[in-house]
């Protein structure tokens, strides 16, 4: 597959009118975004669950809550229950592997690669606690 080929793909999932769409063609950061994008549909998001407390989704360590590249959620490769507020710090975990896909840079190069949900615990007045650190993999197979 090219940078055409992949522009293309994503012209079709976004639906624009032409006057939008040729906007972002001839950006040249979108135009970086198309060649990195190759290289970046190889690997899918991996949010593993390290550490669980009083988790009313029932969220358990080993867990795992798994992301396309772009950061949509593979509903089929999920738990059927994941709490909704572990996805606000997770978006913005998946934004930064975002940005070294579409940059070309190693997506494992984020630091500050692990969060929480907003649940305090029960010493600060909520009811329990889940860690999650998030990495980048291979697709398999």
């Amino acid at each position: 597959m090219d940078k055409g080929q992949i522009a293309e793909i994503i012209r079709r999932r976004l639906n624009l009118e032409d006057q939008d769409w040729s906007m972002i063609e001839k950006n040249p950061k979108f135009q970086r975004l198309f060649q990195n994008a190759i290289e970046a549909s190889k690997y899918r998001l991996v949010a593993e669950v390290i550490e669980s407390k009083g988790c009313h989704s029932g969220h358990v360590a080993g867990q795992q809550l798994i992301f396309d590249n772009s950061g949509n959620l593979l509903t089929k490769e999920n738990p059927d229950r994941i709490c909704s507020f572990l996805m606000p710090n997770l978006t913005v975990l998946i934004n930064a592997f975002f940005e070294n896909f579409m940059n070309g840079r190693n997506p494992n190069e984020v630091m500050f690669n692990t969060t929480g949900c907003f649940d305090t615990g029960p010493s600060c007045g909520g009811w329990g606690h889940v860690v999650i650190r998030m990495k980048a993999e291979l697709n398999p197979g």
